[in-house]
């Protein structure tokens, strides 16, 4: 039995520079028996060879490329594969993603995936899989990135050591996936990172797709001492909770935390407030972020734009505080009300939603009418965020007052101007 994964993505050549190895369908592949062949493929740039000879196609999707996995789902059922899914879209809307799908798996797939590959063998695929138990964290198998094409990738060596996180934020989808926030014992985080390999970067560097690698500060400390020894540079996703405790931060910059992300999401106090992302504090941004960069730190901040509480000054006095701030990397994006969360609701209950063109929904396009501008001056806000945030002059002052991590954080600001320059259609940018 051959069973191929596949990875739906936008083809770029752009952007490999911010291409960390995706982790869900290595994951996959590793709690699949043995005696089942497993491919992965990530249209991003590979081909997908529709006519290849496979008993089972299975991918995974986000929102903005729903239509997209309807439509290789159409190309390999026309061919008589069966093709199943998960993922957020899936979990979120699986009634809808159900039309499109042989089977669709609701929320995790650690425990659900062995059942649909037995039941798929024996004749018996229902249409739904999902499961309302937690995952034995301690029996979680090495993902088999053996199996990704090493070229394709910035950082190879991505880890999931917690599941969800504890806070619950109004426009979050990740309590729909993990409902509870879920950590395994830190031996088995460390075996795993003591199988990287040595040699270039990308295989040196270490990346966690976790949602919030601090949600328990204690468990996360102790992972951070345990890896002290093993001599690796590494990046996470987190809260800016971190910032709350200098000695967790300590910990993490003696383990070799080189960059963090995290959702500071505004500047305005009642958009946190309202969006139920009270653990941020406005007031706290300045001290925290120099605390990141006094121990070497550099800091990918998450901001949204769009909320009920902006105006239309909210971009100017984001890009004047992110400067101020130093802050290394920003990714600026509209809010994206997704379905079937309470945003989504609100906002249909009051008539503002503009469409459902799900490949909108990508937090570059305004899908709903704000509350304080037009839609397009959302938009065209949001671009100009984008532009003048890269501009030489911001990339300057903000490294300049930053110092942390240049190596690693010039490159990634160089080359998302560059992409601004391939977008703007002609249009020059600000080169200042």
């Amino acid at each position: 039995m051959k069973v191929l994964f596949v990875y739906l993505n936008k083809r770029t050549d752009n952007m490999k520079l911010m291409r960390p190895a995706p982790l869900t369908l290595p994951l996959l592949a590793a709690y699949t028996p043995p005696d089942i062949e497993v491919s992965i493929v990530d249209e991003a740039f590979e081909t997908i060879d529709y006519e290849q000879e496979v008993d089972l196609v299975a991918t995974t999707f986000v929102l903005p490329l729903a239509h997209r996995a309807y439509k290789l789902a159409h190309e390999f059922r026309t061919r008589g594969k069966t093709i199943v899914c998960g993922g957020p879209h899936a979990t979120l809307m699986p009634e809808e993603t159900a039309r499109h799908f042989d089977s669709v798996v609701i929320s995790q797939g650690d425990l659900t995936w062995p059942v649909l590959l037995d039941d798929f063998k024996n004749g018996r695929l229902k249409k739904f899989y999902t499961s309302h138990q937690d995952v034995d964290m301690a029996t979680i198998p090495i993902a088999r990135r053996d199996l990704l094409n090493p070229r394709g990738y910035s950082i190879l060596n991505t880890f999931q050591a917690t599941r969800g996180c504890p806070f619950s934020c109004t426009y979050c989808t990740t309590h729909t996936i993990y409902p509870k926030f879920l950590t395994p014992p830190v031996k088995n985080v460390v075996k795993e990172i003591e199988q990287v390999e040595g040699g270039p970067l990308h295989r040196r560097m270490l990346l966690f797709w976790d949602d919030n690698l601090v949600g328990n500060p204690v468990w996360a400390r102790k992972l951070f001492e345990e890896m002290t020894h093993l001599k690796k540079k590494w990046v996470a996703q987190l809260t800016f909770t971190i910032t709350e405790d200098k000695d967790l931060v300590r910990a993490a910059a003696k383990s070799g935390c080189i960059g963090l992300f995290f959702g500071l999401e505004s500047f305005n106090s009642l958009s946190l407030k309202n969006s139920n992302k009270k653990h941020n504090v406005v007031e706290k941004y300045k001290e925290g972020i120099k605390l990141l960069h006094d121990h070497g730190i550099s800091v990918y901040a998450g901001m949204m734009f769009g909320f009920d509480d902006d105006r239309k000054d909210i971009f100017e006095i984001t890009l004047e505080k992110a400067i101020e701030l130093g802050i290394d990397n920003l990714g600026p994006k509209i809010v994206v009300p997704y379905p079937n969360l309470p945003l989504y609701g609100k906002l249909v209950k009051e008539k503002r939603l503009i469409h459902s063109d799900w490949s909108k929904y990508n937090g570059n396009h305004a899908v709903f009418h704000p509350r304080h501008m037009t839609a397009e001056e959302l938009e065209n806000g949001n671009k100009w965020f984008h532009r003048e945030f890269h501009s030489f002059k911001s990339i300057g002052k903000r490294l300049w007052k930053s110092k942390a991590a240049t190596w690693f954080t010039l490159p990634i600001n160089l080359s998302k101007r560059k992409v601004l320059y391939k977008n703007s259609e002609g249009q020059s940018i600000s080169a200042n």
